[in-house]
């Protein structure tokens, strides 16, 4: 019963965090931020591996010419992170990316100034404030962009760009506040101690020692360099443990155990994690699926680089690999220390930089002890051991395709803006431009098609159709639709050519009875949170005696949210609202829409009209009809363009006074389409319906 309930409920909690966890934007945008940089990092490693053997060697003056670029590599550093956290954001989230990096490099900036008095205070940011300064700047403006989207829409596109415009001024100016603020009087707020606290950071008891390693491995976890986050206190840590060797060997003090080469030497071996161990483990391991990161690890992996293995198996954002990846060094520490501390090695005497090779660099910071050559074999084997089950559990797993277990790393991180990111996010500006375009160059307006009565050729309804006139009279179809579906505006659009339609009908068409006004509707919009407060403005008023409202649901588009979407369309036939399916028989229609959502109306595409000259094209679009009609809607044909197409539809190509009698039969009881209306602007529409009432009174008369 325990077992069942840890299943069901502890475990399915973790898992529910973890998603929560791993997908946030936070959270992704880190990690990316860090995998972008991964060459930089790598880069500057190589550079200081090359300067440290050039000195070794007496080339003192390159050695030194390489140092100052790998310094320089790591100053930039930050700047880097901080773009590609704005890149990332912009791009995941659909926004300008010049506006985002924009932003976000002009905060930064202000911050670093307001911070440092330095001449060079550009080159002064530490990993810390530029993943702190990205985190709020991008977290404000993409919530600021949200709002103004949503509250000022598509058709104010001037106002948007001014609005967006003050607000990225306040945004840097906030942040320059705030980070100057805690930066300035945060240490006067505890005087002396927070500033003590920071000078002498650096670990110097047993405990100390060991919170220190395990939290410069925490980190890696989201693809952050624990050294680059503790380069200020590390500084401190290293000219420390070099006056102190300075002072051992002149005899004034005793020689610390702790140190920066005792890190280097004991507990990062192969780099940080000693993940050396591991890569041994996977070179030992038959038929390991890892073995494919051995090539671009093990030589990077001699001088202590481990970027390639951190994010090629990946370590990173791995639940399960991250454990060993911190329990390793710490064991490690622990051995070391209870060894150097009984004496059984003797402690770090010489500088030995990080970049040189395990084993060689113990031998020359013990000066050629022959039982810390020994202790290094040990903790290397050790670190194996820890390793082993981790990477066997997480090998079982990925093997049993267990995707969404608590023990595997998320799958769907899109990390980095790849080809398709980068494409979509060309596509998402040209179609900024376009609307801007259309916005500059013209302005909205409504026709409308009117819907027939087979029978007897009435006029039963008609559908708002929107278009773009231009400064010039021109007219245009709605192709330009596209470009508002690529930027999620859709419901605005939707919203404009409801409330448009609703005024129409009140202005111009109240005179006529018995009709159906009908408006598009696509997926995005009817999942959309101010979809009820619209209707319930636009129909605040009743409509005109006999006219029924009616939504067609844009059927070619993919509705993501079926769930929601039926209970939305349900929600809409209790106020009274018709309820259409357009295009059925295109794009992505099923035939589970058709007992799925509550409809009154279902619209044919034009595709099975145009099919009718084909063999077994009539005989198809019959069943359609049928297979609608068991469904009790009203079916409608879309368009219809030549009384052949019609002639087709109703009996087969065969003339007969009767034809019109065989409609009914036929299952076809509306047609839309050029053979009868083709779409016509308000004044013209309302021509057309006098015409048709006249034509209708005339008729009930002869029959009288």
């Amino acid at each position: 019963m325990v077992r069942v309930w840890f299943q069901n409920n502890f475990i399915y909690q973790l898992n529910t965090s973890k998603a929560l966890f791993f997908n946030n934007n936070i959270v992704k945008s880190i990690v990316a931020s860090s995998l972008a940089i991964v060459p930089f990092a790598i880069i500057r490693a190589l550079l200081l591996v090359c300067s440290v053997i050039s000195g070794y060697v007496g080339w003192h003056a390159f050695a030194l010419w390489l140092d100052q670029l790998q310094q320089t590599l790591m100053d930039f550093m930050p700047i880097l992170m901080n773009a590609f956290m704005a890149l990332h954001w912009a791009i995941r989230n659909r926004r300008s990316v010049t506006h985002f990096l924009t932003v976000n490099i002009c905060s930064l900036l202000f911050i670093s100034r307001a911070i440092s008095n330095d001449r060079l205070f550009f080159l002064d940011i530490s990993i810390p404030i530029a993943l702190f300064s990205g985190i709020i700047v991008n977290y404000c403006l993409d919530r600021f962009i949200g709002q103004v989207d949503k509250q000022l829409g598509a058709q104010t596109k001037n106002i948007k760009n001014t609005v967006l415009f003050f607000f990225s001024i306040f945004t840097i100016s906030f942040c320059t506040f705030v980070m100057s603020f805690l930066a300035h009087h945060l240490f006067s707020l505890v005087p002396g101690y927070i500033e003590n606290a920071l000078q002498h950071s650096y670990p110097q008891t047993f405990s100390t020692g060991l919170l220190y390693i395990v939290l410069r491995c925490i980190p890696w976890f989201f693809g952050l360099h624990g050294y680059f986050l503790f380069y200020d206190i590390d500084a401190n840590f290293l000219a420390e443990a070099q006056a102190n060797i300075a002072a051992w060997h002149a005899g004034h003090a005793d020689l610390n155990i702790l140190s920066p080469e005792f890190y280097n030497i004991w507990c990062t071996i192969g780099g940080t994690g000693s993940t050396l161990s591991m890569l041994l483990c996977i070179i030992f391991t038959k038929n390991s699926s890892h073995r494919h990161i051995i090539g671009p690890s093990v030589p990077l992996a001699i001088f202590n680089i481990n970027e390639p293995l951190i994010f090629g198996l990946p370590i990173v954002m791995n639940p399960v690999l991250i454990i060993p990846f911190i329990l390793v060094p710490a064991v490690s520490y622990i051995i070391a220390y209870t060894a150097t501390a009984w004496h059984l090695v003797p402690a770090i005497s010489v500088a030995v930089n990080w970049s040189v090779p395990p084993i060689i660099s113990t031998w020359i910071g013990t000066n050629g002890s022959i039982a810390a050559i020994i202790l290094n074999f040990i903790i290397i084997a050790v670190g194996m051991l820890i390793y082993a089950p981790f990477l066997q559990r997480w090998t079982i797993s990925k093997k049993n395709n267990q995707q969404q277990h608590l023990f595997l790393p998320p799958t769907n991180l899109e990390l980095m803006p790849n080809h398709r990111k980068l494409k979509d996010e060309k596509e998402y500006m040209e179609a900024l431009d376009h609307v801007h375009q259309l916005q500059s160059s013209g302005h909205f307006i409504l026709y409308f098609q009117p819907q027939v009565r087979l029978s007897d050729r009435r006029i039963i309804g008609m559908e708002a159709l929107i278009r773009h006139k231009d400064n010039d009279g021109k007219i245009s179809p709605p192709v330009f639709l596209q470009y508002y579906d690529r930027l999620n505006a859709m419901p605005d659009i939707d919203f404009w050519v409801m409330e448009q339609a609703v005024s129409y009908l009140r202005q111009h068409l109240s005179h006529n009875t018995g009709m159906t006004l009908s408006v598009n509707v696509s997926p995005q919009t009817l999942v959309d949170k101010r979809l009820f407060n619209v209707i319930s403005r636009i129909l605040s008023e009743p409509l005109p005696a006999g006219w029924e409202l009616e939504i067609e649901i844009t059927e070619s588009q993919a509705v993501n949210a079926p769930e929601q979407v039926a209970e939305v369309l349900a929600q809409l036939k209790l106020r009274g609202i018709k309820i259409a399916l357009d295009d059925f028989g295109a794009g992505y229609s099923t035939l589970n829409y058709l007992t799925r959502y509550p409809l009154d109306k279902i619209k044919l595409d034009r595709s099975l009209v145009i099919g009718l000259g084909k063999k077994g094209g009539l005989q198809f679009l019959r069943q359609v009809t049928k297979l609608c009609q068991i469904t009790e809607c009203h079916v409608v044909i879309e368009g219809v363009e030549t009384e052949d197409e019609l002639r087709q539809i109703l009996i087969e190509g065969v003339e007969t006074e009767d034809e019109m009698a065989l409609v009914r039969s036929a299952g076809i009881e509306l047609a839309q389409g050029f053979l009868f209306w083709r779409p016509l602007p308000i004044d013209e529409i309302c021509k057309v319906l006098e015409k048709n009432n006249a034509s209708k009174e005339a008729q009930d008369q002869e029959q009288h």
